[in-house]
């Protein structure tokens, strides 16, 4: 199936999903093992409640001063390469001799400030199914003019997703105020966005902080203003609430920490497990000697170790390392896929 990029069929299966109480969850990539891994916990969920027609949104920032990750997808560092290679590589994915191709993708890019991407922004407008026009380090009037701007030269074309408020980051250690539904009906009404993005209380790359996220805000935005939320910060929110963000309304929830921080453990645990296969003894008693290493590495039965120790050809080349991290960012989407009630899509759902 081709990539689902209509105005109209992207504001459907949102739609469809609110009404059905699923968090469409939006996950984050800057490599093509991570946007597989996307598609393929989309593509085993489908299978397991029966219905290989599932929506799936891979997203990639583009210049984004945290975190660029469009212009990581190379070694050149270029957003405009960068959002082409993962187009390119997503109509592969989409085509008709791969396992994905029934899948409903949603390509979004997120965090284009319209200062830095207006250039991305306005040339793959007709390629994203959404985009997210943030303008929120800028003053609100600033970034209402801004996010209207841009809302006028798309109108139609794309999904536009504005964020109302600045939400707080682990880098800054600063809590922001959370969004009143005064505000977010303000913003809505004078810029045009499709989705909006409030402050709930969340935090950008959090691992541990006091970040709390607040149902009962979420809960009265929706009340207000209908399942229009998108929740940034999400990987801050404590397990036993996830459940909570669709039944409050949330119907879009972004995600790239907690999914990195996945597949970049288990990178490192099977890298720990192999070091018999990867190094010769001479360079573990080395590392041993110089305190890097403990001397249990230096046993032909350590870990996952082949005897003998020394390099061996599949150990150290990449395919290895690729499946170890694809399995565990795949593991990783399937569990939030679950945790936002992907099995109400189980039926043939005429999204399209």
């Amino acid at each position: 199936m081709p990539i689902i990029n209509n105005y109209h069929q992207v504001k459907k299966i949102y739609h469809k999903a609110g009404e059905l109480g699923v968090g469409l969850p939006v996950i984050c990539s800057e490599d093509r093992e991570t946007l597989e891994a996307i598609l393929a916990a989309a593509h085993e969920v489908g299978k397991e409640i029966g219905n290989n027609s599932i929506p799936v949104i891979p997203a990639w920032t583009s210049r984004y001063h945290i975190r660029g990750q469009a212009k990581l997808v190379s070694h050149i560092g270029d957003a405009m390469i960068g959002c082409k290679l993962m187009f390119s590589d997503l109509n592969v994915f989409m085509s008709d001799t791969c396992p994905y191709k029934d899948l409903l993708v949603m390509p979004h890019l997120d965090h284009a400030m319209p200062w830095d991407d207006m250039d991305i922004l306005l040339e793959f407008a007709d390629d994203f199914a959404s985009v997210m026009c943030d303008a929120s380090e800028k003053p609100y009037e600033e970034n209402i003019e801004l996010t209207a701007n841009y809302v006028k030269q798309v109108k139609g074309k794309v999904v536009v997703e504005g964020c109302v408020d600045e939400i707080s980051s682990s880098e800054l250690g600063e809590r922001n105020e959370l969004t009143t539904v005064e505000k977010a009906r303000d913003f809505i009404e004078r810029t045009g966005v499709d989705i909006i993005v409030p402050n709930l209380g969340t935090e950008h790359r959090s691992s541990k902080s006091e970040a709390k996220y607040n149902s009962k805000r979420a809960r009265e935005i929706t009340a207000a203003l209908g399942k229009i939320i998108c929740l940034h910060g999400s990987s801050s929110v404590k397990r036993e609430d996830l459940h909570k963000l669709p039944e409050d309304g949330i119907v879009k929830i972004n995600l790239f920490t907690a999914i990195a921080r996945a597949g970049g453990q288990a990178l490192v645990d099977h890298v720990l497990e192999n070091l018999g296969n990867v190094y010769e003894k001479e360079t573990l008693e080395r590392l041993v000697k110089e305190g890097v290493l403990g001397e249990a590495v230096l046993s032909e039965n350590y870990k996952n170790t082949i005897p003998p120790i020394k390099p061996k050809l599949e150990y150290y080349t990449n395919p290895k390392r690729r499946d170890v991290w694809f399995e565990a960012v795949k593991n990783k989407c399937k569990d939030y896929m679950y945790q936002f009630n992907y099995e109400n899509f189980s039926e043939q759902l005429n999204l399209i």
